[in-house]
């Protein structure tokens, strides 16, 4: 699914899957855990919101406009249980191969503490540079695009879903982002929490989002796609040669209803957003195609948009 350098790269993005959780009892150790309020919350609502069989919709639907790559921007899981990410592996193997699918971790992958190689540790095929490390912010590179993975799901206390990089990681970014500028690559950081002022609540927010914003102020980039919040969001922060843009996708598996679908409410279904990067004489065009899940269970165009941006290594020349 890789294209071709200078051609049209098309990127499907989707997030906050929230896959369907077995029946199986809790352990004792997770009855004394965020887990179980977590477990609760999943049977007594969540269960009913996020729905295996939009999912399917929607993985149909992306998959029938063939893209070259997946950017999955976390929130699999509901619990991080072993059995979540045991059966993750069929639903990520359905979007392709992992060389074409690129995922990073949310805050429900890292609900609690987990031992070494347990957790979003397993999505290593998925998560990983093309130097095959697993370290954060990891690289890859499909033609002209540049996939930066960044990692900002972190175990919290109980009814906080926080998300936080940390400043060894930020450093690592600035560098990152840095050099592939430098080499005039389309630049796409993948995130799960909005980087944004005022988008989520503090309990839920990126604690550490104006260094983030900082460091792409500092270093640049083109795009930045995120989740977390279940809402369409699109809206721009600062970078070295303009203003970056920042698009937020609602969740891969919520249903529609004909409240939602009326005129002037914001729309939560299930929605996937299509970006078709080319570039230019000037730089770089993105055309952005929204589709969201209807009440009748199809999927239907809901907006377009498009934006254009110099090259990184010309607007440093210049």
């Amino acid at each position: 699914m890789n294209a071709p350098e200078n051609a049209v790269f098309r990127l499907a993005h989707l997030s906050d899957l929230h896959l369907p959780m077995a029946d199986a009892p809790l352990s004792l150790r997770d009855l004394f855990s965020k887990r179980l309020f977590s477990r609760i919350s999943w049977l007594t609502k969540r269960r009913h919101i996020h729905r295996p069989e939009v999912l399917d919709l929607l993985i149909a639907d992306l998959l029938a406009q063939g893209p070259d790559h997946v950017a999955v921007t976390g929130d699999v899981t509901n619990l991080s249980l072993p059995d979540e990410f045991d059966r993750s592996f069929a639903w990520l193997d359905r979007l392709g191969a992992s060389e074409n699918v690129t995922l990073i971790p949310g805050n429900h992958d890292r609900l609690v503490a987990l031992k070494q190689g347990e957790g979003p540790a397993r999505w290593s095929r998925w998560m990983q540079g093309d130097d095959k490390s697993s370290e954060f912010p990891f690289v890859r590179v499909r033609g002209s695009v540049a996939l930066v993975g960044v990692n900002t799901a972190v175990p919290t206390p109980l009814f906080q879903a926080s998300g936080r990089a940390g400043a060894d990681q930020i450093a690592a970014l600035i560098s990152r982002l840095a050099e592939l500028g430098a080499r005039g690559l389309y630049r796409i950081v993948l995130i799960h929490h909005p980087i944004g002022e005022g988008l989520a609540s503090e309990r839920k927010a990126l604690k550490d989002r104006a260094d983030l914003r900082a460091a792409i102020a500092e270093a640049g980039a083109e795009l930045v796609l995120h989740g977390h919040n279940h809402t369409a969001e699109f809206y721009a922060v600062d970078g070295p040669g303009g203003p970056v843009p920042v698009i937020g996708v609602p969740s891969a598996s919520t249903i529609a209803t004909e409240k939602e679908a009326q005129p002037g409410r914001i729309n939560h279904a299930a929605r996937w957003h299509l970006m078709e990067i080319a570039e230019t004489p000037a730089g770089w065009r993105t055309e952005v195609t929204a589709r969201r899940l209807t009440p009748s269970g199809t999927f239907e165009i809901c907006g377009k948009f498009a934006f254009d941006a110099p090259q990184a290594a010309l607007s440093i020349a210049s």
